[in-house]
């Protein structure tokens, strides 16, 4: 039984036309609706009609529609199997395919919508309705409310996924997203929409935490400087104390070496001089200048490995050059 044979008094008024749609954008993904498949009918006409329907009402969202003639020619039927969906998305670039199929007995309808996503293959949404003893009318409603269900699946779908974009001073703490380690700062990625929860920790510093909510189509970025631990701070202190009392008994060290043997021209005169010109009195600093050569050098050392230790990630690290008559220090602590 053919569902247009019925009375015109069954058909709904005419409703005021729905506004403009703004149009989807160039690069939004491309939706292809397969030709609808009848089951227990041969109606050409009502399966035309509906799938205006179809069309009506996912005109409306973000996605670009195929032109169904284009679509129809390349599918060449309902697009049942995966070789189908492969032709939409080569040829015609279809990211998504709509496949419908209307079941009918008697005047008993049962309305199946299966989204696919051309990438995977996998199916992105689906969704069935029955609609007893109905007419054109009601059959048509159905099919305009699942359309409409359907549309804000696809929306969703068109936007990117959110994304979380996390940056820390200093750089290198390990990111975690709800308990998830993700890597270490700065780090991009993308995640579900809803409440999140991301924590950095770093060695020497107190771990933050904060609470984020994940919009589809919007990209948030986290910029979290970390504090350092009481533990840190006190290392560094204790770093850069022995770091400066290392430095001048350095100096000291580097100054009796330079002098031992030299002589002491305060008492380098008359009977202080024996008969090769020699002076009695001469500065006799070895020992104590490596003493104190050494002990800076100790010092030096903790310090600076105290320093490096807890140094913010990413800085260059300390240079130490040690000459006859110099000692330079380069990096960044």
């Amino acid at each position: 039984m053919s569902l247009i044979a019925a009375p015109a008094a069954a058909q709904p008024a005419a409703s005021p036309p729905a506004p403009a749609a703004a149009a989807p954008e160039a690069d939004a993904p491309k939706l292809a609706i397969a030709p609808i498949a009848l089951s227990g009918a041969d109606d050409p006409l009502l399966a035309s009609q509906l799938a205006q329907d179809l069309r009506d009402g996912l005109g409306r969202g973000r996605l670009q529609l195929l032109d169904a003639g284009a679509v129809a020619r390349v599918a060449g039927g309902p697009c049942s199997d995966d070789a189908c969906l492969e032709r939409l998305r080569d040829q015609l670039g279809a990211a998504f395919v709509l496949r419908a199929q209307v079941t009918v007995s008697d005047r008993d309808y049962t309305l199946r919508l299966e989204l696919v996503a051309t990438r995977d293959l996998g199916r992105a949404a689906e969704s069935e309705r029955g609609c007893e003893l109905c007419g054109l009318a009601e059959l048509r409603a159905l099919t305009a409310d699942q359309a409409a269900r359907l549309l804000a699946k696809l929306d969703a779908l068109a936007k990117p996924p959110p994304a979380f974009e996390i940056v820390t001073t200093p750089p290198g703490a390990l990111v975690f997203i709800d308990g998830q380690l993700v890597g270490a700062a700065p780090v991009e990625r993308n995640v579900l929409e809803g409440k999140h929860v991301v924590r950095v920790m770093s060695e020497g510093y107190v771990p933050e935490e904060r609470e984020l909510v994940a919009v589809a189509g919007l990209r948030e970025s986290l910029q979290i400087d970390l504090r350092r631990t009481p533990e840190a701070l006190k290392l560094r202190g204790a770093g850069w104390g022995l770091l400066f009392s290392g430095l001048p008994l350095l100096a000291l060290g580097v100054g009796l070496l330079e002098i031992d043997g030299e002589e002491y021209r305060g008492r380098c005169d008359g009977i202080d001089v024996d008969s090769s010109g020699r002076c009695r009195f001469v500065f006799d600093t070895d020992w104590g200048g490596a003493a104190a050569l050494a002990a800076g050098a100790l010092l030096g050392t903790a310090g600076t490995m105290l320093l490096l230790r807890t140094r913010d990630r990413g800085k260059t690290r300390l240079r130490a050059r040690l000459g006859p008559t110099y000692i330079g220090l380069a990096g960044a602590f």
